[in-house]
């Protein structure tokens, strides 16, 4: 996974001590001092820009970037990381949120929110290793409920939903709950034919994630 962390800070520090054995990460940051303390610490790369420019973000390869993960401790900056993000067609942007009056206008842009009070190193990190998959909360028994997307061009557009569950690497332990569709949602959704852009809510056990996020990401 290519990886861009915008801004330096306790998280963004812990983000790239946990991915940058498994991954490409590129940070980019507007202090200077910021900046040569994190390469010299861990020799992460890192751009001495603006996070919130283009320039800055062409010069971190956004065009390659698999998730990008905004990091800034202001929210008006994130939103334009994620803006930008978004428009050079990221598959995946998270984004650190501190005032919560800006939860639907990140979700709005395509962006997915984890607020100050939720801000737990594991729920990035599991938005860089599952990036197909949102997850919505977490549930008794190690379960979790999570969202996945139907893509423009997918391999499962048109099929019902009772014929991905009969599809060989749909992971078992996992059960669709609803399907989304615009203003739409179904609660007992087997018979509905999938469309672009659908969103399909499934509960499962964290352990199987992996496996479905797998299954998203081949469609």
């Amino acid at each position: 996974m290519y990886v861009i962390i915008t801004g330096i800070n306790s998280l963004s520090k812990r983000l790239v001590s946990k991915l940058e054995s498994k991954h490409d990460v590129v940070v980019i940051e507007e202090d200077e001092d910021r900046c040569e303390r994190l390469y010299s610490s861990t020799g992460a790369t890192v751009i001495n820009k603006s996070p919130s420019t283009i320039s800055a973000l062409e010069d971190a390869g956004i065009t390659e970037a698999d998730v990008v993960i905004a990091s800034q401790r202001e929210d008006n900056e994130n939103m334009v990381v994620c803006s930008l993000s978004r428009k050079y067609g990221v598959p995946k942007v998270v984004t650190r949120v501190q005032d919560d009056d800006y939860l639907d206008a990140f979700q709005m842009i395509g962006a997915d929110p984890i607020s100050h009070n939720d801000i737990i190193i594991e729920e990035f990190l599991s938005a860089v290793e599952h990036p197909h998959l949102v997850k919505l909360a977490n549930l008794k028994g190690d379960r979790e409920i999570l969202k996945g997307s139907i893509r423009k061009n997918s391999g499962f557009e048109g099929k019902e939903v009772s014929e991905l569950k009969e599809m060989s690497n749909f992971p078992s332990s996992f059960r669709v709950a609803a399907l989304v569709r615009e203003e739409e949602e179904f609660v007992d959704p087997s018979d509905q034919s999938l469309n672009r852009d659908d969103e399909l809510v499934l509960i499962g056990p964290e352990e199987g994630k992996k496996s479905l996020n797998r299954f998203f990401q081949n469609q």
